[in-house]
């Protein structure tokens, strides 16, 4: 990807112009442009569809502290109570300062939402969960409650799902869509920005191209049959990114767009880009045919190829959210999820990315959940019982990979072993250390919770095919890593720590909150939090 180079910006014959243009209508994006327009800044929003981006198939879930949510659900949170978790979860991915100042502002930014249109809610979940049922918006959506974390944190639910039936992302977007409505934000849709427009070694503008109004829904469908939403969607999800290039590269025509101030970069990241995801994570990317991308067909890693063609640099590309759901069904959480070798490796009960990433780097990618014969038939009952939005999105795959992942019934722990390939000595050795540990009240050998410890015994077992080759246990992935940014002001970074004039990302196009290790909500936070720092900076470089 190769940048314009322009005398003066001036002297090129622009097709739209504004104070800050935003490329990239997700959470982030929007966050940018609202914040930019409250800023006194003329904004337009690009967007390669017709917006939303991932945030729209999401959750809808931010990650905050000391809220009047909270508050009404009987919890008191603080910045320095809240800062204690994050500094384990986000480490050194962004500074300790960064990491303060959004504890501090995130009850700030979700009273922000609320003034333009998004829902939440107090009526609080508190059991161990992947994501709320109907009825349900604030939760424990991280490691909060797992006792490796308890021990240096208080447990504190801090995940707030957008109120609204089904996913929250949905209602989410929708709420600020209107917004950008009301407040007067110019969107330009099913544009892709191809290109970055430079003067002096100052971004001025980019170019894109821009398909005619008649293509809209052709192109739209294509976007929405690579929904992150259906399971087993990566080979479909595939053949549409072609079809859709092709589409725009027959019908599309040449824009360029001034940005007085400042463009902002927040397209996603590059979970739909294999020769990107090749070289930065070639051991992930072994599994990347039979892996489902859990973002929206945008991140195709366009923005922070943009950002690197006008001396960019990048942080954090290796780092995979590689999601690994046991449950629902809940039941599943008291067996033991064992490697080839019949070890245990990770608490069952983790956060789906923490399990999934050590997963990934187990010998051959190669993992079995082992549970109990009663277990297992109660997991089919709660898969076929939980409600239809939870039954959708997460008991079809189980029972999917029940049923055509290799699933294996064993009358014992030896006959377990020689179907799944299994070594018999690790795997007697763990069942037999996990019992006895039940028995004598030790701690779980992996920091289980103590409420989902229950004895195997001695069989009949199933053993559930978790390997990442497995198609059907649905490993769902996305890409955490992007353009390094001036933690003050979001402006993009050379490798030498010098900010490129004009140039600002923000969401999951840059180094942020997110990029050490995902928990729920935080991405969301993220986009808030780094659209808006970006576009205050922005907005004021239009009147500089």
């Amino acid at each position: 990807m190769t940048p314009i180079t322009v005398d003066k910006a001036e002297d090129v014959d622009w097709d739209a112009e504004a104070d800050v243009v935003v490329v990239g209508f997700g959470g982030a994006g929007a966050s940018a442009a609202l914040q930019a327009r409250e800023s006194g800044a003329d904004v337009l929003l690009i967007d390669r569809f017709g917006g939303g981006g991932t945030t729209a198939y999401s959750g809808g879930v931010i990650y905050a502290g000391g809220t009047r949510f909270q508050r009404e659900a009987g919890f008191e949170d603080s910045a320095e109570k809240m800062l204690a978790y994050l500094e384990i979860e986000v480490g050194d991915a962004v500074r300790p300062e960064t990491l303060r100042r959004f504890c501090e502002g995130s009850a700030a930014d979700v009273d922000w939402l609320i003034g333009h249109g998004v829902r939440y809610s107090g009526d609080a979940y508190l059991d161990k969960i992947t994501y709320p049922p109907e009825g349900k918006y604030l939760y424990y959506s991280g490691n909060e409650k797992s006792p490796e974390f308890a021990e240096k944190a208080e447990p504190i639910p801090r995940g707030h799902r957008a109120v609204g039936p089904g996913f929250g992302g949905a209602h989410y977007i929708a709420a600020l869509r209107e917004a950008l409505g009301r407040e007067g934000v110019g969107v330009m849709a099913h544009t892709r920005v191809q290109a970055l427009v430079v003067s002096g070694g100052r971004v001025v503008g980019v170019e894109a191209i821009s398909l005619p109004p008649e293509k809209y829904a052709e192109h739209q469908a294509l976007c929405a049959s690579a929904s992150p939403y259906v399971p087993h969607n990566h080979g479909k999800a595939a053949r549409a990114y072609k079809a859709m290039a092709a589409l725009e590269a027959q019908f599309g025509r040449k824009v360029r767009v001034r940005a007085r101030g400042g463009v902002i970069l927040s397209t996603g990241g590059f979970a739909f880009s294999q020769d990107m995801m090749a070289k930065h994570d070639p051991n992930f990317a072994r599994f990347y045919d039979v892996s489902h991308r859990l973002s929206a067909m945008g991140s195709d890693g366009s923005g922070i190829a943009m950002g690197v063609s006008v001396g960019g640099a990048t942080g954090w590309m290796d780092s995979i959210y590689i999601a690994r759901n046991i449950s629902p069904p809940e039941a599943l959480l008291e067996g033991i999820l064992v490697n080839k070798a019949g070890e245990r490796f990770v608490p069952e009960d983790a956060y789906v990315s923490l399990i999934g990433g050590k997963l990934a780097r187990q010998p051959d990618g190669k993992a079995w959940l082992v549970v109990s014969a009663r277990e297992f038939r109660k997991s089919i009952v709660e898969s076929l019982t939980c409600g239809w939005q939870r039954f959708k999105y997460f008991g079809v795959p189980m029972l999917i990979n029940y049923v055509l992942g290799g699933t294996r019934r064993g009358g014992d722990a030896a006959a377990l072993a020689r179907k799944t390939g299994m070594d018999l000595a690790g795997l007697t050795a763990t069942i037999a250390a996990h019992d006895a540990d039940i028995a004598a009240g030790r701690p779980d050998a992996v920091g289980k919770t103590e409420v989902l410890r229950t004895p195997l015994g001695q069989g009949p077992y199933y053993a559930v095919n978790m390997s990442m080759d497995n198609r059907h246990a649905l490993t769902k992935f996305m890409t955490l890593g992007g353009l390094k940014v001036d933690e003050d002001t979001g402006a993009v970074l050379r490798e030498d720590g010098a900010a490129i004039g004009g140039l600002y990302a923000a969401g999951m196009t840059a180094v942020g909150l997110h990029s050490n290790g995902y928990i729920s909500g935080l991405s969301l936070a993220d986009g808030v939090f780094s659209g808006r720092r970006a576009a205050r900076a922005a907005a004021k470089a239009v009147a500089a």
